[in-house]
C-alpha cells in the first residue's frame, strides 16, 4: 500500500481513478489542481503523486517541474489523454517516473505504482560505505531469467543512491528503465518473441508470468544458450548502462527521434519512452542488439 496525492481536476474522473486506487489498497488524498497538489506536499508525507496534465492553475507538466526543485524525492505518474503526448513528452524529460494511458487506466494504474515504487531498494548497512564511492562499475552475464531484473535493479539502485548521484524521482525512472531494457534484451531479443505473445513488464517482474512458449524457448537452441550482457558505471559526472543480448537485433532506423503518440499509446512502446525520457544520450549498435543509456550527474 502507498500513500497517494491524486492530481485530477474533474470530479467524474476523481472518483473514478480514486476507486481505482483504493482497490489497490492504497491510502488516496485528492488534490483538484497542481496549486493544492504542492500545499498538500508541504504538510503531508507522501509516497507517490498521480497527476492528470491538462488542469487549471498549475497544469500536470509544472507540478513535476515544481516537484523536481522541491520534492524530487516523490515520485510523479502522468496520466495522459490522446493529444497531450507532447506535453507528456517534455514531462518525463522534465522528472515525471511514468505514464499512464487514460485509455488504460484500469489495467495499467496500479501496477505502474508498484513498478515505480518498486525499483528503489536500500540497505542502510552499507550506505555509509557506499557515499565513499567515487567509481563502480557492474558486468553481469546473465541467462534469460527474469528473477534475476529486481535483484540486478536493486544492487544499481542501492549503489546510486549511497553514491547521491541522481534525485529519488531520477532513480525510479532509472530502475523502470533498466528493467524495460533487460526485458527486451530476454524476451525480444535472446528468445525471439513479440510483445503479442509474452505477458505484461509488471507481470513478468512482479508475478512471474510465463507462458509455455517462453518456457519452451528457453529450453531449445539456439534461444537457449543465449546470454545477456550489462555493464553498468557509477561515477560522480554519470551513470551509464550497456545492456546487450545475442539475438538478432532489430532496425535501429525505425527508431523516432521523438517520442510521438503511437509510443505512448502501446504497452511495446513504453520502455522505449522511459529510456529516451531517462537518457541524456541513448544509442544502439549498428545491428540493433545493444543499447546504451547515459545519465549525467552534474
Amino acid at each position: 500500500m502507498a500513500k497517494v496525492l491524486l492530481v485530477e481536476d474533474s470530479p467524474t474522473q476523481a472518483v473514478e481513478m480514486r476507486m481505482l486506487l483504493e482497490e489497490g489498497s492504497h491510502d488516496v488524498r485528492h488534490a483538484a489542481n497542481g496549486r493544492l497538489a504542492i500545499e498538500i506536499l508541504a504538510s503531508e508525507t507522501l509516497d507517490i503523486v498521480v497527476t492528470d496534465l491538462e488542469m487549471p492553475e498549475v497544469n500536470g507538466l509544472e507540478l513535476v517541474e515544481m516537484m523536481r526543485s522541491d520534492y524530487a524525492h516523490i515520485p510523479a505518474i502522468l496520466v495522459t489523454a490522446r493529444g497531450s503526448e507532447d506535453l507528456a513528452a517534455e514531462a518525463l524529460q522534465k522528472g515525471a517516473a511514468g505514464y499512464v494511458p487514460k485509455n488504460h487506466l484500469q489495467s495499467l494504474l496500479n501496477d505502474t505504482i508498484v513498478d515505480v515504487l518498486g525499483v528503489i531498494r536500500t540497505d542502510a548497512s552499507f550506505a555509509k560505505l557506499i557515499s565513499k564511492l567515487t567509481k563502480n562499475v557492474f558486468e553481469f552475464q546473465l541467462p534469460n531469467d527474469s528473477d534475476l531484473i529486481s535483484p540486478l535493479v536493486g544492487l544499481l539502485m542501492q549503489v546510486v543512491s549511497g553514491m547521491e548521484l541522481i534525485s529519488g524521482a531520477e532513480m525510479n525512472r532509472l530502475g523502470v528503465a533498466i528493467e524495460h531494457a533487460l526485458i527486451n534484451a530476454m524476451y525480444r531479443g535472446n528468445l525471439q518473441l513479440g510483445p503479442s505473445v509474452t505477458p505484461a513488464h509488471h507481470a513478468i517482474i512482479y508475478d512471474d508470468a510465463t507462458s509455455d512458449l517462453i518456457e519452451r524457448r528457453k529450453q531449445e537452441a539456439p534461444y537457449k544458450d543465449r546470454q545477456v550482457y550489462v555493464e553498468a558505471t557509477a561515477g560522480k559526472d554519470e551513470i551509464k548502462i550497456v545492456i546487450r543480448d545475442e539475438g538478432n537485433g532489430f532496425d535501429t532506423s525505425k527508431v523516432p527521434e521523438k517520442v510521438d503518440a503511437n509510443l505512448f499509446a502501446a504497452e511495446s512502446g513504453k520502455g522505449l519512452v522511459l529510456m529516451k525520457s531517462f537518457a541524456d544520450e541513448l544509442r544502439f549498435n549498428e545491428i540493433g542488439n545493444e543499447v546504451t543509456m547515459i545519465k549525467k550527474c552534474c
